[in-house]
């Protein structure tokens, strides 16, 4: 009893300083920005369009900006954790425009240390917008499992549409194919963002993503997060969210995170 005692005393320290870590991350952020930089000029290491200044979403991100030019590179680390129990999920990923207006992408999904996926992206970029103030584009995705060696396919189009100075938006409408083959399902997908650029640093969002299955079945995840400039070539995005995504549908709290470099 005394040693459960001690155990429970001990997660429930953990747990403690997870949420004085995130709430202290995010006070950071914030206070590092404020108000500042006027003079500061906006990278483009997590932007969907740079010549609207389109954010990019935290959980769901592109591969480069649309309209990214030959030789463009980045490198990126999106960082998941359950704030009630869970594994750790991690994701390096390199970026790259191979041509104006095209770009692949290479990702490595990990479950703590256990490599589980391998993934690719070719994205491209739709030309003549439908109005002014917007950009178009395309992406698809295939991922490989390592455990069963089953392929996963998605194919998205992408806009991206300049409100006003300060506010944008973000949505991505597609498909998912979970397994080739008879046992596979056809799943619609939906990344639906909002932006509001606080300054030339702060960039506040919420990016909600919706998956429905061909028997109805609806997963969401709504995240609310801060993207934060460290410098012109240097991006941190943070959000704490609620998400039903997981296999059976169920309520969880996640804190995200990603670290983003381009060249």
């Amino acid at each position: 009893m005394k040693h459960m005692v001690e155990l429970n005393s001990e997660i429930l320290a953990v747990k403690h300083f997870s949420s004085a870590a995130i709430l202290g991350l995010f006070t950071w952020c914030i206070t590092y920005s404020i108000p500042s930089h006027a003079e500061f000029i906006e990278g483009s290491a997590a932007l969907t369009s740079t010549t609207l200044r389109i954010p990019e979403p935290l959980l769901f991100d592109l591969v480069r900006p649309l309209g990214a030019k030959k030789g463009e590179l980045e490198v990126n680390t999106l960082a998941l954790k359950p704030l009630k129990g869970g594994p750790a999920e991690w994701a390096p990923e390199i970026e790259y425009a191979f041509a104006d207006d095209y770009a692949i992408e290479l990702e490595l999904p990990f479950e703590h240390t256990n490599l589980t996926n391998y993934k690719f992206a070719l994205q491209g970029t739709l030309s003549n917008p439908l109005i002014a103030g917007m950009i178009q584009g395309w992406q698809v995705i295939g991922e490989k499992n390592r455990g069963t060696g089953k392929y996963s396919a998605d194919a998205l189009y992408i806009n991206g549409y300049r409100l006003s100075k300060a506010w944008s938006t973000l949505n991505m409408f597609g498909i998912r194919r979970t397994v080739f083959g008879g046992e596979g399902k056809t799943i619609a997908l939906m990344n639906n963002n909002l932006f509001y650029d606080y300054s030339q640093r702060l960039t506040y969002g919420i990016e909600l993503n919706h998956e429905i299955d061909q028997e109805g079945q609806w997963g969401y995840s709504l995240t609310p997060q801060i993207h934060l400039d460290l410098s012109h070539h240097i991006n941190l995005q943070t959000g704490l969210g609620f998400s039903r995504l997981n296999e059976n549908r169920s309520a969880e709290k996640l804190f995200a995170m990603r670290l983003s470099v381009a060249f």
